[in-house]
């Protein structure tokens, strides 16, 4: 007990009343600055064993205004933690506080148990405050607790490199400089972040904590607001969610409670323009107007890493390029345009959606014979939830391996290579020459590179290429009404349509990869859906077609918000099975179509239709309904179609409660 009431301490123990710290039943133990004093703090009864019901008491440093404060661990000896790494005894460090209190916001710094050899001895406080906070798990147990010492250090006296090597000590917290965030922070919230344009034009954003584990029950957002004319322009340099999928295991976003929503304006209203989950790293996404929101929430289970973004405002004016052409002269009585020679030719060109929506791009001097030894890039960048969608036109390229309309390979011979931006890697889409003309093509996100090079030993006359593009906001699918909640969500409702046909993306052409689209099928009364594939090829291994197999699926449910159990998912080739009518058990269907960012192929065209009719219902739309954090779309009733007042709700979950109350007892 001797140490207990060494150096310079005023000890404090009893009931917090006001409820401001993280357990209001907390002891505390207050150690003051005196100018630059040190002494030494230990656990209850140390060298004896710390008492087990040790529940939780605070050792709360407080320095003057320009002091840090230091602490040395000399002894540590607390139980060990767990198989799963957990420790039952800690001690908790809090190193990043704006003042000489937490409460239930404040994220620890580091968590202790254990022995001395597996802990780091040494640490420093960010400021003038830091605190520690002793948990016993009441369980038997003999443990000698941890002695220590603290010094209070005066920044003034030391020097830069002193103070950088301290500062490098720190453990990673979002208090650190490296994690601040560039908004400012809504008073009286936990994570409300305002950007605006007039006070920085580039900065960061992080999940609370970062790059520490984000808190359960997160809820945080970021609202942005560039100049009129500018936009904003939103990179997530890293995001890592906790995500446990659905029912098979499906990696829809759909799915997880721990998500990443951004939306094109300024609140849930806008349309959604990116939805994330899981693990994914450098996305980029550009509103197409001055606002730009972003939501980040997570449930009461678990937790991850969280994300790390930069933002930047960017203006609307954007450089055009301009190819100056040599004057066309006649051969042998057709007119050619003649090689370039200048030095300064340039054939590459920057597409933005802002200026061109739609048009074409095609081989230098199309359609006269295009020069040897050229690269030409042509580089798309839409904003919102745009895509690329790249149709060949014209297609007739030197092409040196033989067959020129079924080229097998492209070596040697002049080619068209496109390529797209995806998980942080330059993903080729495919390699195109001779004859052939390639797929209808559609980018991933909001970007796509067309590179365009001739051999230097190519000959003759080809004409080269001439493909059409269009920035689509549809993702290339015609029917339905498109749906703003999601990013590719489209709704089929029976009261306009009794029947018709729906796409995978892109169709005809190759679907793009990484996307998930939603058909959701809105009957009325009694009314089934009824599905058909006459057309289906979605690369996969049958018949879990799961991620497993890196396969992309089609899958069904007679539910809102998960996977039905009793419907298999399709992938693979067409067949007898998929040419089989697919039917739901009411006036509700989903169809989802899921590919991942390894293949692609032709897709779907599938027919519907709604069967039946009786009892006439309206669809339910809750696009106004902001109260709460998850992003769903609902389901229509099997009755009137009216929903649940939040009263009546309340009285329903009561009387449930008191029947399995009484069912119990």
């Amino acid at each position: 007990m001797q140490y207990w009431f060494e150096g310079l301490l005023i000890y404090m123990s009893y009931l917090m009343s006001i409820g401001n710290t993280v357990n209001p039943g907390c002891e505390c133990v207050i150690y003051q600055s005196n100018g630059g004093s040190t002494g030494r703090f230990t656990s209850p009864n140390f060298p004896q064993y710390y008492p087990r019901d040790a529940n939780c008491i605070l050792y709360t440093f407080i320095g003057d205004v320009k002091e840090l404060v230091e602490i040395t661990f000399l002894q540590f000896d607390m139980k060990k933690a767990t198989s799963n790494n957990i420790c039952t005894d800690f001690l908790r460090l809090f190193l990043y506080l704006d003042g000489p209190g937490i409460n239930e916001h404040d994220r620890h710094s580091a968590e202790l148990c254990g022995v001395l050899n597996s802990t780091q001895k040494k640490y420093y406080s960010s400021d003038r405050a830091l605190i520690l906070e002793l948990h016993a798990d009441g369980l038997p147990g003999n443990f000698t607790g941890f002695q220590g010492r603290y010094q209070f250090l005066d920044k003034e006296n030391l020097s830069r490199k002193e103070l950088e090597n301290r500062q490098s000590m720190l453990i990673n917290s979002p208090k650190h400089e490296q994690f601040v965030i560039s908004g400012t922070k809504m008073h009286g919230t936990q994570c409300t972040y305002y950007f605006d344009s007039n006070n920085t034009k580039s900065g960061r954003l992080f999940s609370p904590f970062y790059p520490q584990n984000y808190q359960a029950m997160s809820k945080c957002q970021y609202h942005f607001q560039a100049k009129k004319g500018d936009k904003v322009k939103i990179f997530f340099q890293n995001i890592q969610l906790y995500h446990t999928g659905g029912s098979k295991g499906e990696k829809s976003c759909r799915y997880s409670h721990d998500a990443i929503v951004v939306y094109n304006g300024r609140d849930r209203s806008a349309d959604v323009i990116g939805h994330y989950c899981d693990i994914q790293n450098q996305v980029e996404l550009t509103s197409t107007g001055r606002n730009l929101f972003i939501e980040f929430y997570s449930d009461d289970k678990n937790e991850a890493q969280g994300f790390a973004a930069s933002y930047t405002f960017v203006g609307s004016s954007i450089h055009r390029s301009v190819t100056t052409q040599p004057k066309a002269e006649p051969i042998n009585g057709v007119t050619y345009q003649p090689r370039p020679t200048h030095p300064e030719f340039n054939c590459n060109k920057e597409i933005n959606s802002q200026i061109h929506a739609n048009g074409t791009i095609q081989s230098p001097f199309h359609p006269s014979p295009y020069s040897a030894g050229v690269t030409c890039t042509y580089t798309f960048t839409g904003v919102g939830r745009e895509r690329v969608q790249l149709k060949f036109v014209h297609m007739d390229l030197f092409f040196n391996g033989g067959n020129p309309t079924e080229p097998l390979d492209c070596a040697g011979s002049d080619s068209i290579k496109v390529t797209i931006p995806l998980s942080g890697k330059v993903v080729e889409l495919g390699v195109y020459c001779g004859k052939k003309l390639p797929p209808v093509l559609m980018s991933a996100g909001t970007k796509m590179t067309v590179q365009f090079h001739s051999e230097s030993s190519s000959k003759g006359m080809t004409t080269g290429f001439k493909a059409v593009y269009s920035f689509v906001n549809n993702f290339g699918i015609s029917t339905g009404e498109r749906d703003s909640r999601g990013v590719c969500v489209f709704n089929y409702y029976s009261q306009r349509e009794s029947h018709g046909t729906f796409t995978s993306p892109n169709y005809p052409g190759l679907y793009p990869r990484n996307t998930e689209c939603h058909y959701l099928f809105y009957g009325k009364g009694k009314e089934t859906v009824h599905i058909q594939f006459p057309v289906f090829q979605v690369e996969g291994i049958g018949p879990r077609c799961d991620e497993g197999t890196h396969s992309d699926y089609v899958s069904f449910s007679n539910f809102a918000d998960s996977e039905d159990r009793k419907l298999h998912r399709l992938c693979g080739a067409s067949s007898e099975g998929k040419k089989e009518s697919i039917e739901s058990d009411g006036p509700f269907f989903r169809v989802v179509f899921k590919s991942n960012d390894v293949y692609d192929d032709e897709g779907f065209f599938a027919y519907y239709q709604f069967k039946g009719t009786d009892n006439p219902i309206t669809p339910v739309n809750n696009g106004d309904d902001n109260s709460g954090m998850m992003h769903r779309y609902d389901r229509p009733s099997s009755g009137s179609g009216q929903r649940l007042s939040t009263s009546s709700l309340i009285i329903c979950l009561l009387t449930l409660a008191f029947l399995a109350h009484k069912v119990n007892h």
